[in-house]
């Protein structure tokens, strides 16, 4: 009992007690491995979903509506996230990270598996039924064809999303926080360097998953498309398994949101006790009470006459200077997620340049796929495909995979040695002006992009048994708004990665990694009710299937530029008031006696 509580109060990134004992202490590297493996292969999968699922649902197959396929990836991700809150309350109070992250996977595994049957068209067939309607090319579809045929099978799509939601959400929710308690005792060096080699396994898995899955996915099928993110996920199952001896595992803390909701019920009850007995006296001869004027939430403490404990309490307090910062947060999720919605849809109505690709054409199993996916296979074995969409994603990704080891190596230690500390929030700060000038480069493109259209300088061009009217332009042009985005987020995402874990008291680790993530989801949720709100004015037309062109999706991306902005300005403010709060209670414990390991913690976040 000693021993635990003298971990409840070791300050979080602190370097290791002496005499601490530490059993896995030789074994963390190869827990970290195993853990950035399978985050890597989990990945792989789920971006292996995500980045042509607007194109799966806007195709011949099923021709949803370009509203209505960018809507159920972004309800897709926002449940992924959003779930991520019951990931972390079921780790922290019921199974422990570990159980947990096995069985999440399982889940996930279990949703998966429906994917390859559903871009099989035999399997297809059975799983949703015949159509009640005949399928129409784009170019043919008119107002009055289409209210019938927007959203076929979709009573099996979206079970199957929300179970793979769960799972994905629950492991993204623990894994992170579970690789960090391998490093926890190691200091905030090496806990900085583990959460970005994190960041860099995720966009290692996304630069796989987009560079290959994604191509065969748009020029060979769904079925394989989807059946090699099944595979990856099962593979990322056995790996984190494998590095079971070597993992450090803690039990679960009990139930902390039903002791967050209790203490919040009991301050609120204790408000006329507080302002009864520690109000300002207004006589001069009235006694002052020997204890500090308490906060409303103090007066749960037992001291004030509560009944939790003081740690527990402070938690509390801890949840709440925490909260704000992930809140100013979600109009940067509202940016972030475009990135897989609209900008692909940006994308599939911009020049997407053919390759040739040469193959042995002696397979008529392939000649015949080929033709299926609108290839053009020749004698001399010639076949035509298209780059994908998704592609430009590895803009992205390949940004990250090189600035994060540049500012882990060299610009973050270059910085420390010159006494230059460039704290998570000022990080985080400046992700969100760069996610700021992405969304607005985006609404530049879509301007130029429709006045390219309205002036008949289109091409018409087939992906993946699509027809769409694209702007005489290339599709190289959204390489910056692409950029933008992935330098904004190895600023703004990584750091908030570690402001999740920093900042959290040790028992609220995987809930509050999973508020994190929940306001990521909200995020999602919110771009796609604010995409539903701009269809009441026609900038996202109802009537399209696979055509944009008679919309405004510029002013759209200008109304999030507009939101950006505004959060941007709100989390300064947020930001600078947090650092005040640090900053005294930094002087209140240096005052009582504390030396300055005991308020490491604080520098590093600050």
């Amino acid at each position: 009992m000693k021993e635990e509580q003298q971990e409840e109060t070791t300050p979080l990134l602190s370097p290791q007690r002496r005499g601490t004992y530490r059993p896995h202490n030789s074994k963390y590297k190869w827990a970290c491995a195993a853990i950035l493996l399978a985050e890597t292969f989990e990945r792989i999968a789920f971006y292996g979903i995500t980045a042509n699922l607007v194109l799966f649902l806007n195709r011949g197959d099923f021709l949803w509506t370009s509203y209505n396929a960018a809507n159920a990836l972004f309800i897709f991700m926002g449940l992924s996230y959003l779930m991520c809150v019951f990931g972390g309350w079921l780790a922290d109070t019921v199974l422990g990270r570990f159980r947990t992250i096995v069985i999440s996977f399982v889940v996930y595994i279990l949703g998966i598996m429906f994917l390859p049957m559903l871009g099989h068209e035999g399997m297809r067939g059975k799983l949703c039924g015949g159509r009640s309607w005949v399928p129409v090319e784009p170019s043919n579809v008119t107002k009055h064809t289409t209210n019938d045929q927007e959203q076929y099978c979709d009573s099996l799509i979206y079970p199957i999303i929300a179970v793979i939601a769960i799972g994905t959400g629950s492991v993204k929710a623990n894994i992170a926080p579970f690789g960090a308690d391998q490093v926890k005792d190691e200091g905030p060096e090496v806990m900085r360097m583990f959460f970005n080699w994190f960041y860099w396994s995720i966009n290692a898995g996304v630069l796989l998953s987009l560079g290959a899955v994604a191509f065969i996915q748009q020029n060979m099928g769904f079925f394989y498309g989807f059946l090699i993110p099944a595979v990856s996920l099962g593979v990322a199952l056995i790996l984190f398994v494998l590095g079971h001896p070597a993992y450090v595992c803690r039990a679960p803390s009990g139930s902390v949101l039903t002791n967050v909701f209790r203490i919040i019920m009991e301050a609120c009850r204790s408000r006329r006790r507080r302002r009864r007995n520690y109000s300002q006296p207004s006589d001069i001869d009235t006694v002052v009470d020997p204890l500090p004027s308490p906060t409303w939430l103090d007066m749960a403490k037992v001291r004030y006459g509560g009944s939790f404990h003081e740690s527990s309490v402070e938690d509390v307090k801890s949840l709440g200077k925490i909260l704000p910062v992930f809140i100013v947060l979600i109009p940067y999720w509202m940016v972030y997620f475009q990135m897989q919605t609209t900008f692909q849809l940006q994308g599939l109505h911009l020049r997407i340049p053919p390759f040739n690709i040469t193959v042995k054409n002696n397979n008529p199993g392939l000649t015949t796929q080929a033709i299926h996916n609108n290839t053009e296979p020749n004698g001399s074995g010639l076949v035509k495909m298209q780059m994908p969409a998704a592609w430009l994603t590895l803009f992205d990704a390949l940004l990250l995979l090189i600035l994060i080891p540049v500012m882990d190596r060299v610009v973050y230690p270059w910085m420390d040695r010159r006494g230059c500390h460039f704290s998570v929030l000022k990080r985080i700060s400046l992700g969100m002006f760069f996610g700021l000038c992405a969304v607005m480069c985006a609404g530049g493109l879509e301007t130029y992009r429709l006045h390219l259209v309205q002036s008949n300088h289109t091409v018409n061009q087939t992906i993946s048994n699509a027809s769409f009217e694209a702007a005489d332009m290339w599709i190289w042009w959204q390489i910056p708004q692409y950029s933008l985005i992935g330098v904004s987020e190895v600023f703004a995402s990584v750091a908030g990665l570690e402001f999740a874990y920093a900042a959290a008291p040790r028992s609220m680790h995987s809930i509050i990694m999973g508020l994190f993530f929940f306001t990521s989801g909200i995020g999602s949720l919110l771009g796609s009710g604010l995409l539903a709100l701009v269809k009441k004015f026609d900038w996202v037309k109802d009537v399209d299937h696979g055509n944009i062109n008679q919309g405004h999706l510029d002013y759209y991306f200008f109304v999030l530029g507009g939101l950006q902005f505004l959060s941007f300005v709100v989390f300064n403010i947020v930001a600078v008031s947090f650092h005040r709060s640090k900053m005294k209670r930094q002087k209140q414990q240096a005052g009582n006696g504390f030396g300055p390991r005991h308020l490491q913690r604080s520098s590093y976040i600050e």
